[in-house]
């Protein structure tokens, strides 16, 4: 049974506009699923009605088997959801605000408390537990709500930008945890624009605009949207002649075949020893660049999603 399914959800709001539209998609146990696209692209009613906060025109969305748009309050009570917009309990210091919420989720007295302490030393916020959440700066208040949002039994999880305001050291640990928890069988629904480093989590991602799901699938099987070839990116002291094989794609992006990659390795120690290289980066299309082929109609022609 899919942790999560939505069939030919449609939301239309009172003043005409189609959000949602006839969109479907099914999430397994322990899988990251990556939920892209620009602002206005229906993600967030999406959420929202995932959440049971909001009810559909038509269509159907079941969690777990049970259908939450008949019965809103399961969703409620079975989803963790980290919210874009900051939280309100500013009084409460942050262990108080993380325990607090352990115990609406049902832990014990103990329980919580134990699962407070070990989230609080794993996502490096023990020196804050005093801090009231008013005084808090953005990312540490960010990172006290996935706690919350991850203290419970977490079968299901929407995060909708998690990152936001996070430090570069703190946003690792935030990925560490949401990797750790899909290998531990928790299911993760994730909205995010920081593509470059959900990458590594992210099991498949949908694309959708308008709402509708352009693209569908891992980021290895949607490398092929952009291109199946090699991609070289490149840092110098100044602009060089490239090598025959190399393809400009833009800027200081190349693409070469695989085939050839010997011979761009060769080309870029010469440039090393003589001072010019500077960085390079020769991996196959990442998330941002299938991203924008999608978003922008660029990409190479697939079949469309069902």
């Amino acid at each position: 049974m899919p942790t999560l399914e939505v069939r030919a959800l449609n939301k239309r709001y009172r003043n005409g506009t189609l959000a949602n539209d006839n969109l479907s998609l099914t999430l397994e146990a322990g899988e990251v699923y990556g939920l892209l696209g620009p602002n206005g692209a229906g993600k967030t009613t999406l959420v929202r009605q995932v959440l049971g906060l909001l009810r559909p025109t038509s269509g159907c969305i079941e969690v777990n088997g049970h259908d939450v748009v008949a019965d809103p309050g399961y969703a409620r009570r079975s989803i963790s959801f980290l919210p874009q917009a900051q939280f309100t309990m500013d009084s409460l210091h942050l262990d108080e605000f993380i325990l607090g919420i352990a115990r609406l989720r049902g832990l014990d007295r103990a329980a919580a408390a134990r699962r407070t302490e070990n989230l609080l030393e794993r996502l490096e916020l023990a020196e804050f537990r005093q801090t009231q959440m008013m005084a808090a700066s953005g990312g540490i208040r960010r990172m006290a709500g996935f706690a919350a949002a991850i203290v419970g039994d977490c079968r299901l999880l929407v995060l909708d930008e998690p990152t936001n305001d996070v430090d570069p050291r703190r946003r690792q640990l935030l990925w560490d945890m949401i990797d750790e928890l899909g290998r531990d069988g928790a299911t993760v629904l994730l909205v995010t624009h920081n593509l470059a480093e959900a990458e590594r989590v992210i099991d498949r991602f949908a694309i959708i605009d308008q709402g509708r799901i352009l693209r569908e699938g891992s980021p290895a099987a949607l490398r092929s949207v952009v291109t199946d070839r090699l991609r070289l990116e490149l840092t110098t002291t100044a602009p060089v002649d490239p090598h025959p094989v190399l393809e400009a794609e833009g800027g200081d992006v190349y693409l070469f075949d695989e085939d050839d990659l010997a011979a761009v390795s060769e080309w870029l120690a010469l440039l090393r020893g003589d001072g010019s290289l500077v960085d390079f980066r020769i991996g196959p299309p990442t998330l941002d660049d299938i991203y924008a082929a999608v978003a922008t109609g660029r990409g190479r022609t697939l079949e469309p999603v069902a």
